[in-house]
């Protein structure tokens, strides 16, 4: 299990950024009294969550063919 230090450094995130994602529900995490820990499966699920498709150039010239 690893530290919100851990993370945020695997991640190249500040510590302030991790515990914010925990905050919004975005990672999971596990509380044993005031530590949290995060298990390396609950960090692949948020990496996960976290990826974004790009489009293709001509399908965003062609929402917005005003610009």
């Amino acid at each position: 299990m690893l530290t919100v230090k851990q993370v945020s450094v695997q991640l190249n995130l500040s510590a302030g950024a991790v515990y914010k994602a925990i905050r919004n529900g975005d990672l999971e995490h596990h509380r044993f009294g005031s530590s949290i820990r995060i298990s390396e499966s609950q960090l692949v699920d948020f990496v996960e969550s976290m990826r974004v498709r790009s489009e293709p150039e001509t399908v965003r010239l062609q929402r917005f063919k005003h610009l």
